[in-house]
């Protein structure tokens, strides 16, 4: 059976699936995803199977419009989603966050692209390359697009390529979004890395691509929440949202679910310790769980608190200032941080066995560290940027 048949297979196509009845059937995976992620990094791309797997559950509708058989759920949902498939395998979990988010930004596009998306095929699924490479040049009907993207998770995937480029349009240089169809572009197999191997993000080649005007938006919509698709959607406030308010919070759940089953093991491998007997430095091992345990609790409470109040928010039409931006990236670095900093500890609990490559604690480490490297992460620059705003307002 190939990979399309796989995923159009008893898939869900009810718009009603609720946060307990996703988290249940994620929880429900984990033994398999942990099960694959050897051969997910061997493979260096998530199985098929798992694939066809989150279709069937209804995973990859969370953010997707009703109208095209998607649940609409709220970003806080999706979030949660990410952080419980991570406890079984991280670059799973990563693509995921990376396609099914897809859902909300494929909704910002005019309605005349989302029924190209969607409309003969309503689980076709996108990836994403968002910093601004290559460029665009202005021509009758669209664009022509060139250039390379690297970083493109979920690449195995997904039937549509989200791209970002400079052009130069009437009004002067503007960086713009495109969706691009996965048959007119290349992949280049660059992805040879140390962690979140199985993620495929290889870099994306297009070499004179011709995108009609209506399969691309502004940077600045698509930011501020202004792009054209918002208007067919009054009901759905992540839609309206700026995007940078909740961002920090789509890859990120990926470090706390790894951070949740780091603890987990090394909880286990104390409990074996402790029941063969006091050792002199048990103790001292003790309270590194104790630290890291801390560490994981407040990752946990940043996530569901901050997402929560934004959802709130957004849900009661109050105004989202860039305060609210700025400060959600500076609590979504710091989240990751203590989540990094908690599998940094709890990789030594049970002693120098960790650095085997069998042993699952080094395989979080490695994911762990490779995920922290992505800008949004970043809580020298999140948490500096937050600051100056700050000092900027008392000015």
């Amino acid at each position: 059976m190939g990979a399309t048949d796989m995923r159009l297979t008893s898939v869900r196509t009810d718009a009603a699936m609720s946060e307990d009845a996703l988290l249940a059937q994620a929880r429900a995976m984990v033994p398999t995803l942990i099960e694959r992620s050897t051969r997910t990094t061997l493979e260096r791309r998530v199985p098929d199977e798992t694939i066809a797997e989150f279709h069937r559950a209804g995973f990859f509708r969370v953010l997707q419009p009703k109208r095209f058989g998607g649940s609409q759920l709220d970003f806080l949902v999706f979030a949660r989603l990410v952080r419980e498939l991570a406890h079984g395998c991280a670059s799973s979990a990563w693509v995921y966050a990376v396609i099914a988010e897809l859902g909300w930004v494929m909704a910002l596009f005019p309605d005349k692209a989302q029924q190209e998306v969607w409309g003969n095929d309503p689980l076709a699924l996108g990836c994403a390359a968002v910093d601004p490479a290559g460029k665009a040049k202005v021509v009758p009907g669209g664009y022509i697009l060139s250039g390379r993207w690297p970083f493109v998770s979920g690449s195995d995937h997904a039937q549509w390529v989200f791209l970002t480029a400079p052009s130069e349009d009437a009004n002067g240089s503007v960086v713009r979004q495109f969706l691009v169809q996965r048959s007119e572009i290349s992949f280049l197999d660059d992805w040879y890395v140390l962690g979140l191997v199985g993620t495929g993000s290889r870099s994306v080649v297009a070499q004179d691509v011709f995108v009609p005007t209506h399969r691309t938006i502004t940077q600045t919509e698509l930011l501020d929440g202004t792009a054209p698709g918002v208007s067919l959607y009054p009901d759905a406030p992540t839609y309206r949202s700026p995007r940078r308010l909740l961002t920090s919070f789509s890859i990120s759940p990926v470090l706390v679910g790894l951070a949740d089953r780091a603890l987990e093991l090394a909880m286990g491998s104390l409990r074996k310790r402790a029941r063969a007997g006091a050792s002199p430095e048990l103790d001292a091992v003790r309270l590194r769980v104790a630290e890291a345990t801390a560490e994981v609790e407040t990752a946990s409470l940043i996530l569901d608190s901050t997402l929560a109040q934004s959802v709130s928010k957004l849900a009661a039409g109050e105004k989202i200032t860039e305060g609210d931006i700025l400060r959600n990236r500076m609590r979504g670095a710091h989240m990751a941080q203590m989540a990094r900093s908690a599998i940094a500890r709890l990789g030594t609990v049970g002693g120098s066995g960790w650095v085997f490559d069998a042993n699952p604690q080094q395989l979080i480490y490695r994911d762990a560290m490779t995920g922290a490297t992505h800008r949004a992460m970043s809580f020298e620059i999140h948490g500096a940027s937050y600051v100056t705003s700050l000092l900027e307002a008392q000015s």
